[in-house]
């Protein structure tokens, strides 16, 4: 994956969406006190949501680009008294403190190239989280059928207009291998003119490992964590065969 393109572009993917994420780890993270740590803390979108209202945070990432626009965005709105970004890999960070609260959102945890590089980064997550805390990740729901399929046609994803008359389109391509359950995915983004010309047109890669539910709770338990719930597409819903979106909230299972 290619850190530095993906800089440029991820705040306009993000764009498209209706910002069901940012709301929902806002409206989690009230329940919790004290400092929340965020892997891969990207650009600062959600980061800078809890900042808002009045979280603080530390944001690792193991992209000085990404850090770099993150940085960016949180002095323009004044918040860097609530954020403290680093730059780190999520897999061997070390920091001296503890959390109430670790969040892995936007499937970060799914760009990990195996099983063991996950394991390694929840372990490692387990290991800064208190007695009492918790760990809540999101991943996308694997679905069987386009796996099965392996559609490997590009696919409108969203268009997004611009003031000026110009606009976005974004598209998506998967590749699928169920052996290694694997995704070699690429985001692609054209800009039109006004008077419907392509401006340029770039394809984005993104690797990611994807997690079945029953797998979910294996790498947690081979952790040092339990899953103490699982809940569909950012709401309190239990997860079912229609769910598009696992955010799971696991736990300590013994101290470290």
């Amino acid at each position: 994956m290619n850190y530095k393109d993906w800089a440029e572009w991820y705040d306009i993917f993000y764009s498209s969406s209706e910002n069901e994420e940012e709301k929902y780890y806002q409206e989690i993270s009230k329940n919790f006190k004290d400092k929340i740590l965020e892997i891969g803390v990207g650009t600062g979108r959600i980061a800078i949501k809890l900042a808002e209202i009045g979280k603080n945070l530390v944001g690792i990432d193991s992209s000085i680009e990404m850090i770099a626009k993150a940085e960016k965005k949180i002095k323009d709105k004044k918040l860097s008294k609530n954020i403290s970004l680093i730059n780190a890999d999520m897999l061997n960070f070390e920091l001296n403190e503890k959390f109430n609260l670790i969040i892995i959102p936007a499937n970060t945890l799914l760009l990990c190239k195996n099983e063991k590089e996950q394991i390694k980064v929840l372990k490692n997550c387990a290991k800064h989280l208190t007695i009492e805390g918790r760990i809540i990740f999101n991943v996308y729901n694997p679905d069987n059928e386009m796996i099965n399929e392996n559609n490997k046609d590009e696919f409108l994803f969203n268009t997004i207009d611009l003031k000026n008359g110009e606009r976005y389109i974004l598209y998506g391509k998967n590749n699928f291998d169920i052996k290694t359950q694997t995704n070699e995915g690429i985001q692609i983004i054209e800009k039109i003119s006004n008077d419907g010309n392509l401006l340029f047109r770039k394809n984005l890669k993104v690797k990611t490992r994807y997690l079945y539910p029953e797998d979910i709770i294996k790498i947690c338990e081979k952790s040092n964590l339990i899953v103490s719930s699982m809940k569909r597409d950012f709401s309190n819903l239990p997860v079912d065969e229609f769910t598009e979106n696992i955010i799971v909230f696991a736990k300590k299972i013994t101290p470290l």
